[in-house]
């Protein structure tokens, strides 16, 4: 197993870096822009296989993929429409699949509320569902479906509340549901680990650029020291979302244990780190028009779909332990 990447896979990062920063800005809505340059670069087919009509590449891709877009922010149903792909793929539904991978339409992610009603996140635009409802997952029409929006303090989160969508026209249903969870689990931790090293990056550009008393605040021993500590959980996070896609792709018999350690990790170094990013920068960290309250927020919803931190603890527990 080679940990490095590879040249290809450095040259995908900078590819999609570089789309994403010609068509988003840190803070701001999806555009119409970075949703058709993603389809057009093929990211919602990215990791799935050519005879499935995807790209070709693996879920080591994808994590890179889902990475970057943690590290800027990006917000929208790319999480939810990239497994929707790959579920209408292995359920054998071809002009479904393609249509989702064109980017043509976009898919919210759903998961039980309470006996009624499930929660829908990115909804927002969304012209399908991908219900999660214990190991079952189903994509569904929302045509027709009433959605109810939870108050937010961002907006480019959108949380909605839906009536059981078990009455929605069903598309397709996964044939391997806690594989696609396992997929999905991994992807999150992947932008989890994104807004880690996001937060690193800001805190430590502030603490050059910012100065106190003549000199960078960065030079200060408890500045200094909390920017050690971010860096640090943020590139164990990365390393531990790399393995696990690797051991899962080469289907380890240790994979899902590292596939759900990979999601507490990266879900408490996105959540400590996007926090002290926020008192690292001091009063403006606490404004609107900063966008470290935008990472503080991404942390908190995807460390919360597909599963608590608490849900994979044990679900680390029950699995296989590495040899």
């Amino acid at each position: 197993m080679d940990l490095l990447p590879t040249p290809e896979q450095e040259e995908i990062v900078t590819s999609i870096a570089s789309v994403i920063a010609g068509n988003h800005t840190t803070g701001e809505p999806l555009t119409d822009a970075l949703w058709e340059a993603a389809a057009a670069q093929g990211w919602f087919g990215l990791g799935l296989e050519e005879a499935l009509g995807g790209v070709g590449y693996s879920l080591a891709e994808e994590v890179l993929l889902f990475t970057e877009l943690g590290r800027a922010a990006v917000p929208g149903p790319f999480l939810a429409t990239v497994l929707a792909s790959r579920l209408a793929a292995e359920a054998g539904e071809a002009d479904l699949t393609q249509q989702l991978i064109s980017g043509s339409d976009r898919v919210g992610l759903a998961e039980r509320w309470d006996d009624d009603r499930f929660s829908v996140l990115d909804a927002d635009g969304a012209t399908m569902a991908l219900i999660v409802d214990g190991e079952r997952v189903t994509l569904v029409d929302l045509g027709g479906v009433a959605l109810d929006s939870i108050p937010s303090f961002d907006t480019l989160v959108p949380v909605s509340l839906a009536i059981d969508l078990h009455e929605s026209p069903a598309l397709a249903t996964a044939p391997d549901g806690p594989a696609l969870l396992r997929r999905g689990a991994l992807l999150s931790a992947a932008l989890l680990a994104g807004i880690a090293k996001a937060t690193t990056d800001q805190s430590v550009c502030y603490g050059i650029d910012r100065e106190q008393f003549g000199q960078p605040v960065g030079g200060f021993q408890a500045v200094k020291h909390r920017c050690a500590d971010m860096a640090t959980r943020a590139e164990v996070a990365a390393c531990q979302v790399l393995y696990a896609a690797l051991a899962e792709r080469d289907g380890r018999p240790d994979a899902e244990f590292h596939v759900h350690a990979a999601r507490v990790v990266a879900a408490r170094a996105a959540v400590e780190n996007s926090q002290i990013n926020v008192q690292n920068h001091g009063g403006i960290g606490f404004t609107w028009e900063h966008t470290a309250h935008r990472y503080v927020t991404r942390s908190r919803v995807y460390a919360s779909v597909l599963g608590t931190t608490h849900t994979h603890l044990g679900a680390t527990l029950a699995a296989t332990a590495p040899q």
